[in-house]
């Protein structure tokens, strides 16, 4: 049987389109080709104009200036996946900073969203992510994401230097679609070429995961030394911390876990941090001394890294503490993230008081 974990990264769509969809605010399949309108916006084709409300953090972008590189990205408020890919989307924005890079993520009343509620989260977190946002017009997102055939969020446009849409999908491929757009020596068309053999290959390869996890792992490191860009791609991540512990060599997931918390605890990205802790004291390994030790390590970086104050991050810290085996730390970190939660939205601090009840608050 396959781990909970693995089941998301053998889902595609689940990884490659994101499922959220703003119409309903929960997970539902696509529309069959039959039921969808030829999409207006494709690869290829020239950037829409952004035009924005109000942009809640960094400078307006008028117009997309020639010879940079621009990523939109649709995002919401209350979007998980959205969220959890913000970390990544920072990452990147520090890494072509200086190569003419800007990230944009937007969010609009088309996401259940609100002027008001979208500032409340840039305010929060926007300062830690240094990248820009904006509340977008119901004109923007029909021009981007209706006239694209897209439903699913969150979604990833990169416009190239010429103005052309070179890349629209998940950000979970970014990495390696900026690395191609950034060297400018191919035309948005080619780059699209090229992502599109990209994401064949990961359902190819998703496939034989399913089917052989051992053969699956092998030819993880030959997508990866064949896309060194995507060394940390997200969903080879949660696989091997999931088949490693079963279906590696000795010491193989040891030695990988603690290599990938240490580069994300030198980066700062608490993505990897979660993930890598709620799958090492959930998935296959949480009987492994070990590998729980690794997991309390990444869950206490991301704490710190969030400042102590992140209720989210606290909560984690505290179920990991109690799967390990350290109750009195468990419940510690629970009536932190409780009190932490106080802000919050009231699904979110219900969700929090739940937890915390089961790890030992009264």
């Amino acid at each position: 049987m396959l781990p909970k974990f693995v089941l998301v990264v053998i889902l595609p769509a689940l990884c490659l389109a994101g499922q959220f969809t703003p119409a309903a605010g929960q997970n539902r399949q696509e529309p069959s080709p039959k039921e969808t309108l030829a999409p207006s916006l494709k690869v290829g084709d020239p950037a829409p104009a952004l035009k924005a409300r109000v942009w809640l953090q960094g400078e307006a972008v008028k117009a997309f200036e020639p010879g940079k590189v621009y990523v939109v990205e649709f995002w919401s408020t209350t979007c998980g996946p959205c969220i959890a890919f913000m970390p990544h989307l920072a990452k990147l924005q520090m890494q072509y900073k200086d190569k003419g890079v800007t990230i944009i993520g937007c969010t609009a009343s088309a996401f259940k969203d609100t002027e008001e509620k979208a500032a409340a989260f840039v305010k929060k977190r926007g300062p830690a992510l240094q990248y820009r946002f904006a509340f977008a017009t119901d004109r923007t997102f029909d021009a981007w994401m209706t006239a694209a055939g897209r439903e699913g969020i969150p979604c990833t446009f990169v416009v190239d230097k010429r103005g052309q849409i070179a890349y629209i999908g998940s950000p979970a491929f970014l990495a390696a679609v900026l690395s191609k757009v950034v060297d400018g020596a191919t035309t948005a068309k080619q780059v699209g070429e090229e992502m599109a053999k990209i994401e064949t290959e990961f359902h190819d390869l998703s496939g034989l995961l399913s089917r052989d996890p051992k053969a699956g792992l092998k030819e993880i490191k030959r997508f990866e030394a064949k896309y060194p860009q995507m060394i940390d791609f997200t969903p080879w991540v949660r696989t091997r911390l999931s088949y490693l512990p079963n279906y590696g060599e000795t010491g193989e997931a040891t030695k990988y876990a603690e290599t990938l918390v240490a580069r994300a605890i030198m980066q700062k990205d608490v993505q990897v941090l979660r993930m890598a802790s709620a799958i090492l004291r959930l998935g296959d390994g949480k009987e492994n001394r070990a590998l729980l030790a690794i997991a309390v390590k990444a869950a206490e970086a991301e704490v710190l890294i969030d400042g102590g104050k992140d209720a989210g991050s606290l909560i984690n810290l505290a179920d990991t503490h109690f799967v390990s085996g350290d109750k009195a730390k468990a419940k510690e970190f629970a009536r932190k993230a409780n009190d932490a939660a106080s802000g919050e939205p009231a699904a979110f601090r219900q969700y929090i008081a739940k937890e915390a009840v089961r790890l030992g608050v009264e």
